[in-house]
């Protein structure tokens, strides 16, 4: 499976045309949550034994992209923090924020639209700027993944489920020729958003 970086920016333009209109959101805030479940690279794509749970922080991820917007230098990793985001912005698109007080100024996200776009335009622009037009993903399909609600949830040990990244992409590929969007299509680009992280970390 090839991924174009150019067809990234056309797929996140696709969903927040569709997503953020439809719902007539242009600002997300999240306030009421920080950590999430996952399982770590490169054991997130391994099936040969059992996975071990990890924890990763919303605002630690989104720090490190606000570092970026700032003028820092892209990194692989950037991607996958980029990600996690993505999976956050498909929860409370259906599901606002439940919080009553507005949360601590500390704990409190504020997700521009806008911002999500020119993230990925950072991002892809540094890596083509460094040779990376495209990337094969030919040795990656099936991941571990923790599904919403539970990739949230710290009250119980959560179940793993398993996704694909070829179905996640061909999946995608209707957005780019349909202009038809779900929900599930931002988790879906930020499974493919944390493939491209592993990958270009290997080079």
């Amino acid at each position: 499976m090839r991924i174009p970086m150019q067809e990234l920016m056309l797929m996140l333009e696709g969903l927040v045309r569709g997503e953020f209109m439809l719902f007539g959101v242009d600002v997300l805030t999240i306030d009421d949550m920080d950590r999430y479940w996952l399982v770590s690279s490169p054991e997130w794509t391994e099936f040969h034994q059992e996975p071990k749970l990890s924890v990763g922080s919303l605002l630690e991820d989104w720090a490190g992209l606000q570092r970026v917007l700032e003028g820092g230098t892209p990194t692989a990793v950037d991607f996958e923090r980029l990600g996690a985001v993505l999976r956050v912005v498909s929860d409370r698109i259906l599901e606002p924020s439940t919080s009553e007080t507005g949360g601590s100024k500390a704990g409190r996200i504020d997700i521009h639209s806008r911002q999500l776009l020119l993230l990925l335009a950072m991002l892809v622009e540094h890596f083509q700027q460094a040779g990376v037009s495209g990337l094969e993903i030919d040795d990656m399909d099936y991941y571990w993944v923790v599904q919403p609600p539970e990739w949230t949830d710290f009250h119980k040990e959560p179940s793993l489920c398993v996704g694909s990244l070829i179905d996640d992409w061909a999946e995608l590929q209707r957005v780019l020729k349909e202009d038809i969007v779900t929900t599930v299509d931002f988790n879906r680009l930020g499974a493919v958003l944390r493939a491209i992280s592993e990958r270009l970390g290997r080079q």
